[in-house]
Formats: structure tokens, sequence, C-alpha cells
């Protein structure tokens, strides 16, 4: 199978084109020979069937590189993102930058007082709000946790918060399968109907493999119950270069490549056509604190890198802001 690249070249480029085929046969030859270790009992039934092979006593899962490559080729390039009022509506694959916010914060600084606390579901209230009145926003992103109530139900509360507060495509988290079910049910209820939803679904679910080369059983769960129901579904990997993914830029995206495109594989044997977003907020770890520096220039190096291999695969892609 053949991609194709786009001539016009637009933006900040790290990656020859030489560079980007590179990266592809490199995550082809890491996914096929290694593979990647997934938890789930459907999810690796669903690959076993499509012709992975899986070893129950290890999770790990190898694809066949026909496989990886008839995913890529199934997800949609371009499809719409809908608000629940038609003013809200933005298309991804367009050729156009749409913005989101960045998630998900676990403290803020007051600037009254200078203290720094957990942050609270009002918190969420107002940024939803806020985000809503910016018409150069496109989508709300879960900005922040609700981290006072419990834990458990925090999906649902930080769900209820952004569908009360802003008519934006919200990009939700949710941690498992039965949590994913219960907010699309919100989302059934908002719409009207489980058809009116499949047809202006106005939120897309997100999950994060685990990086190095894992997708937990929640997250696989996600994917599933996503996909079935016709929701979006954003596979945002956030490795941590010379922490949990190589020393090497290039070594870091190829491994966080393979966790997206197993990610996307899953969808894609659920339901071809599936709406899929390629997505990464992979940075450096920082030696000294031992933290994730979005700050840093490597996150834009990232961003760069998913943006062109994204225009190869022909996929909606996703990055963090620097």
């Amino acid at each position: 199978m053949a991609f194709k690249f786009n001539n016009e070249k637009r933006g900040y480029h790290i990656l020859s084109d030489q560079g980007v085929i590179d990266i592809h046969n490199a995550t082809m030859g890491l996914m096929e020979d290694y593979g990647v270790r997934i938890f789930g009992q459907e999810a690796k039934e669903i690959y076993e069937k499509a012709g992975c092979e899986v070893d129950s006593n290890t999770n790990m899962v190898k694809f066949p590189k026909k496989l990886v490559e008839w995913a890529i080729e199934n997800a949609p390039g371009q499809f719409t993102m809908y608000g629940r009022d038609s003013k809200d509506d933005f298309v991804l694959g367009d050729g156009k930058m749409s913005y989101t916010s960045f998630g998900t914060g676990l403290e803020m600084y007051e600037l009254e007082t200078g203290e720094i606390r957990e942050t609270t579901t009002k918190d969420l209230d107002d940024f939803a709000r806020f985000v809503d009145a910016i018409p150069e926003i496109n989508a709300f992103t879960t900005a922040v946790a609700a981290r006072d109530v419990p834990g458990k139900l925090k999906d649902f509360y930080e769900a209820e918060s952004i569908f009360r507060n802003t008519t934006k495509h919200a990009i939700l988290d949710a941690e498992n399968g039965h949590n994913a079910k219960v907010i699309i049910d919100m989302g059934i209820a908002i719409a009207g109907s489980e058809e009116k939803l499949r047809e202006r679904p106005f939120f897309t679910l997100c999950m994060c493999p685990n990086s190095p080369l894992e997708i937990h059983d929640g997250a696989s769960q996600v994917i599933i119950e996503a996909v079935r129901a016709g929701i979006p579904i954003s596979i945002l990997s956030m490795g941590l270069t010379g922490g949990t993914t190589p020393a090497t830029l290039s070594g870091t995206f190829v491994v966080t490549n393979a966790e997206i495109l197993a990610g996307i594989v899953l969808a894609q044997l659920v339901k071809p056509g599936a709406p899929c977003i390629y997505g990464s907020s992979t940075t450096v770890m920082d030696m000294r604190k031992a933290t994730s520096p979005v700050g840093a220039p490597e996150h834009g190096m990232f961003g760069a890198m998913v943006a062109q291999v994204g225009d190869y695969y022909d996929i909606v892609t996703k990055v963090g802001g620097t």
C-alpha cells in the first residue's frame, strides 16, 4: 500500500519525505515483530480474529503490516465535529487549523491569594463558559479535573459540567467502558434519541495509551464503546522522551506512532470508517523534576512530526499546544 505526500508544504517541517517513510517502516516493523501490549479480553479477541498474533500470557499483540495499513486507509481523512448548536460545527481535515483547550490540569494558581490548590467542578464550569464565549476556540477539552468529587464519579461530573456550560463540541475523558457508556447515555438524553446522537455526535471520547507500548483495559473498552455508538475517538499518546520512551526523538516517535496506530486498528476493526483522531502530546521528561514540560521545544517538534505523518496517512491529527 502506498501513501501519498501532499506537495503543498506549509508550516514547520522537521522530517524529510524519506524521514516520514523511515518512521512508518520502523513503526510497522515494531508492531509486527515486537507488538503492543493490549489489555481487555474483547479487544484481544477482535485483534486475533483479524489475524493478529495474540499472546494470552504476556498480552502482547503483533500486528500484520497489511492490517495496520488497511486501518489507516479506512480511517477518514475528514469529518465534522458537531456542536449542540449547528453554529458550533467545524470540519477536521479540511486543511484548516482548529483549536481546543488544553487538558487536564490538576492544580490551579489563585491570582488573588497566590495559593496553589486542587481544581474543582466549579473551576471546570468556569473554564467551559470561558471557552464557550471565545469564537476562535472550536471545541472544549476537559480543561481541569473535578477533584472535589469521588474518583469513581469524576468522569460523570466532568461531562455534566461541560454539557451544562458550553454548546461547543466536547472532548471528554472516560476511564473505562462503563463510564463511556454512561456518558454516551447522557449524550442520548441531551440529543433526544440514540439516532439523533449518531446523526450529530456532539462530543468525542479520548483515551491515552500507556507508554511504552501499552493500551490498558479501560482504554480498549472506551475505543470499542465509542465506535459502536458512532462517537469519534481521540487516541492521544503522551510519551516522555528519556522517561517512558527512548531517549531519541525519532525512537520516541516510532513508539508513540505504534501506540496510536494500535488504537486506530481496533477502532476500524469495530467499524471501518469510524472517525478517529491521531493525537500526541509527547514531550521530553524534565530530568530534574520528573515532569512533563509541555513548553519544551521538543514538544513543538513532536507536533510537527505528528502533522507530517498524519498528512502522509491522510488522517485527522491533534497535537498539544506549546
